[in-house]
């Protein structure tokens, strides 16, 4: 077979060149030109497999050269390449009917997979236009409503691969849950049996955890990731799931949904992949203006009491509702302290103005939620706690960082709404910019505190969950605030059990692999009835419902067992994951240091500490130290910059702790020893280092170390110290 012919365009040579060198190796036959024009020369006299063009160039742009190989060999895949990304120009080269879009510098290995899989995608023909569909998404997208443009992109989409059904899942604000937003199809109401995924749990959780995709053909009800039976049970056999990527993480991801066991996959991945960048633009958009729309009215509790009433009457428009509550509540006891309505009465529940948060699901786990009319289909607490008057609810808790500030609740009237739960992460997003807001001038109220007496027992309040796993440090189980011995369980195998699940955080693992790891040495039939046994032991302990075998914690399904994450239940692991998962970039120093300090604080010790020779975690846990060791480092580099040393220094020496042959980390510290006035320190650190490492690796300090030490004893040179 021969080579994928590939033309390489760039007005710097060297570049050019060395794109083209790097193909070569790869396999491809690469072709140079210096200029727009000359590609189009190239074009006429011969055919490629792919254009790899720099956008930046004199004379004719990449843009253009881009518009005029659309014009003329529209099958022709092209990639952009710059060094002056930003996602409105991706999404206009998108729009133009580029395949892809990479920034300079681009990993090597990048720029290859980006090439066959354009190449591969472009031979593959399954009957439409990637580029031609990518800029009808772009265009659908960008209606005024982001609702209305997410439900254009899902037709286009729909429309152009032949996919029976269509989904888009949006995540919560701070990297929580991501709900159901808008889907189509003829089995919709199978789609919306479940609307909201826990973090690493079914397709959208892991799509929203991971950030890669997810596709099955052929199989979907042997998939056991796949968590809504209903659509299996509707004949639906394949799906592709793509992230809607963002510079902080993952914003959510697109369904596409078939009946056909061909349904193209791979091909339709790449579509998805391609859509997503104009989708997921649209998207930060629209979000990032209901943010500025709350910021607009500035301090929301000047002394007027307008600004509230106002914000209020804002995210009431945006929901749609007839009437609204805004009420924020008392750092001190949880009740509410200032309330605003734009209705004839209030529509607080009774367990809000108690206090007594540990009745509302809602605010315990900190998201939205709404309902339809008929009371018979709302959450136990707001059955028993909402006014009468409340015919469709929605609540949103002001909750940002772990603290509750107050809580609207809307009111969509007797006749509900249509898209209400499709409108829930705006409405958060627009909840949770009220909470940062709040945060500078009111102390809010600690939803799940997790206050610990002096021998390290959690002290029971109302806001202590039923069941709380500790995984960092050593693992301890607490029920209702109140620890559990290890000496509970009859079977020691039970503790290490519920360690693999909670390690899986709700995904489902299938009964040979758990064996495997508790009796590595049986028969997998010997290791089935173990395991049954051992499950028996392990919800006699923690399950709540025993006698009616309604399991609430330990899951199974035929021969997977899951932990259920969407219970009552609070995992330190799950939390740190989905804290360390959001972004940071471009966020404000003070929030930055808030989000690091939560981290830094769940970081009790290695993961599983009590079982150091553990296997199956040990991957796991190396990646989880080396996490929290650039947490104190990226925290310490903050608290630098602001001016505070001493905890810049101590986050440091925490660091080199976890990780003692770190240069980096000592070279950090040794230069804010300098900075601080306390030289000999520094040096006494690189010595006490130097020694350390002779000892124990047989190795020397690096010469960067060496060049420091000097600098700072004033002899000007690193050779001497050896």
């Amino acid at each position: 077979m021969s080579a994928a012919r590939v033309l390489v365009v760039d007005d710097n040579r060297d570049m050019a060149a060395g794109i083209a060198m790097l193909l070569e190796e790869d396999g491809f036959e690469a072709q140079v030109a210096y200029s727009g024009r000359s590609a189009l020369a190239a074009l006429e006299k011969r055919e490629f497999a792919l254009v790899l063009s720099d956008v930046r160039m004199s004379a004719m742009s990449g843009m253009d050269l881009l518009a005029a190989i659309r014009g003329r060999w529209p099958a022709t895949p092209v990639i952009l390449l710059t060094a002056y990304g930003s996602i409105d120009s991706a999404v206009d080269a998108m729009r133009t009917g580029a395949c892809d879009y990479l920034t300079k510098p681009f990993d090597n290995a990048e720029l290859v997979r980006v090439a066959r899989r354009a190449i591969r995608a472009g031979a593959a023909g399954a009957g439409f236009d990637v580029a031609a569909v990518v800029g009808e998404v772009a265009a659908g997208v960008a209606a005024g409503d982001l609702l209305v443009g997410l439900r254009n992109a899902l037709e286009v989409l729909m429309r152009a691969t032949g996919a029976d059904d269509g989904e888009i899942f949006l995540c919560e604000p701070e990297g929580r849950d991501p709900l159901l937003c808008v889907c189509s199809g003829p089995d919709d109401a199978a789609m919306v049996e479940r609307t909201r995924f826990a973090i690493d749990l079914g397709y959208p959780g892991i799509v929203a955890a991971t950030g890669t995709p997810l596709c099955v053909q052929g199989d979907l009800a042997g998939d056991a990731r796949y968590l809504r039976r209903s659509v299996v049970d509707a004949g639906l056999r394949s799906l592709v799931a793509a992230p809607l990527p963002d510079a902080r993480g993952v914003l959510g991801s697109i369904h596409l949904m078939s009946r056909s066991d061909g349904f193209p996959v791979e091909r339709v991945l790449d579509l998805l992949q391609r859509a997503a960048v104009p989708v997921s633009s649209a998207i930060r958009a629209a979000l990032g203006a209901l943010r500025q729309a709350v910021d607009a009215f500035g301090d929301p509790l000047h002394e007027s009491g307008r600004p509230l009433r106002e914000i209020l009457e804002l995210i009431r428009q945006v929901a749609g509702a007839q009437y609204g509550t805004l009420a924020l509540v008392d750092a001190a006891t949880g009740r509410p302290n200032q309330v605003v309505s734009t209705g004839p009465a209030s529509l607080i529940c009774v367990h809000a103005e108690a206090g007594a948060w540990t009745s509302c699901q809602t605010v315990m786990a900190a998201y939205g939620f709404a309902a339809n009319p008929g009371r018979r289909e709302w959450p136990e607490g707001c059955r028993r706690g909402l006014p009468r008057r409340v015919a469709s609810p929605c609540c949103l808790p002001l909750v940002t960082e772990g603290r509750l500030y107050g809580l609207v609740i809307l009111d969509f009237g007797r006749g509900g709404a249509e898209d209400a739960t499709g409108r829930l992460v705006p409405l958060l997003t627009m909840a949770n910019q009220l909470a940062i807001r709040l945060r500078s001038a009111h102390a809010g109220f600690t939803v799940g505190a997790d206050r610990e007496s002096g021998d390290g027992a959690r002290v029971a309040d109302s806001a202590a969950p039923e069941l709380e796993l500790r995984c960092f440090g050593p693992f301890a189980i607490f029920r209702r605030g109140q620890p559990v011995s290890g000496d509970t369980f009859s079977r020691s195998k039970a503790l290490t059990l519920l360690k693999l699940l909670a390690l899986r955080a709700g995904a489902p693992v299938h009964r040979d692999v758990l064996s495997e790891h508790l009796w590595p040495e049986v028969e997998p039939q010997q290791g089935a009835n173990r395991l049954h046994g051992v499950v028996h032991d392990l919800r006699s302990v923690i399950e709540p419902a025993r006698d009616t075998r309604d399991w609430t914690y330990v899951r199974n399904r035929g021969e997977f067992y899951c932990l259920e994450v969407q219970a009552p239940i609070d995992i330190d692991l799950v939390r740190y994951r989905a804290l360390a998962a959001k972004g940071l970039r471009g966020a404000p120093v003070a929030e930055a240091i808030a989000h690091l300090e939560q981290l830094v604080a769940l970081y009790r010790g290695d993961l599983f500490e009590d079982d150091p020779f553990a296997e199956w975690c040990a991957a796991e846990r190396e990646k989880l130290r080396a996490t929290h060791v650039q947490t104190l480092k990226k925290l310490a580099d903050l608290h630098a910059h602001q001016g505070n040393g001493e905890a810049s220094l101590s986050l440091l020496r925490r660091a080199l702790r976890a990780e003692p042959f770190r240069d980096d980390l000592l070279l950090a510290q040794m230069e804010l020893l300098a900075q601080l006035g306390r030289t000999n320190e520094a040096v006494a650190a690189y010595d006490d280092y130097q020694r350390r490492l002779a000892v124990e690796l047989d190795a020397a300090p690096s010469a960067g170390l060496r060049a420091l030490r000097s600098r700072l004893l004033g002899t000007g040179s690193g050779r001497a110290l050896g």
